[in-house]
């Protein structure tokens, strides 16, 4: 007597449904992954090209200065960018042997309280929402180029004040 057994492989979908959920998911996280790589990399390029950004054709002559006086002579600011701590007092002061008038002009963003400054006046040194908030990680934030206005008619650009954190 002999017995014959058969062995069929029972039919049903189930595995292939798994497989083409293991699949979707897999390829959905892929590319979730894709989409995560690339906004993270335009944020990164925008960062870059607003810190990037000059607000002046200026070209800076010499280093920074730590001081709270700016001295114009000849449509000239010395030094030629001031570094100031945050909330402390600048004053732009006219060398004696100038005989002109002069105003400052912030005419983008500004580090005092107003973008038209006065000679020899004290100003308040605190920085805009982009250096308050950022200017620790991109210093160019916290970098303010200014014009000279010599007699109200001639500009004379300046590199400008650099806000730093405060003692």
């Amino acid at each position: 007597m002999g017995l014959n057994l058969t062995l069929h492989r029972p039919t049903t979908t189930i595995p292939s449904r798994l497989a083409s959920s293991t699949r979707g998911v897999l390829e959905r996280g892929a590319s979730m992954r894709a989409f995560r790589i690339c906004g993270c990399s335009l944020l990164a390029g925008v960062l870059l090209g607003m810190a990037g950004c000059g607000n002046s054709s200026y070209v800076k002559k010499g280093a920074e200065v730590k001081t709270n006086v700016v001295k114009i002579s000849n449509c000239k600011a010395d030094p030629d960018t001031a570094q100031v701590p945050k909330n402390k007092m600048l004053t732009w002061k006219i060398d004696p042997p100038d005989g002109h008038t002069y105003s400052i002009n912030f005419s983008k963003s500004k580090p005092v309280s107003s973008s038209t400054v006065p000679t020899g006046q004290d100003q308040k040194v605190t920085g805009d929402g982009w250096c308050t908030v950022g200017g620790w990680l991109i210093s160019s934030w916290c970098e303010y180029p200014y014009n000279l206005i010599q007699d109200a008619s001639k500009t004379c650009p300046d590199p400008g004040v650099h806000v730093v954190p405060g003692p």
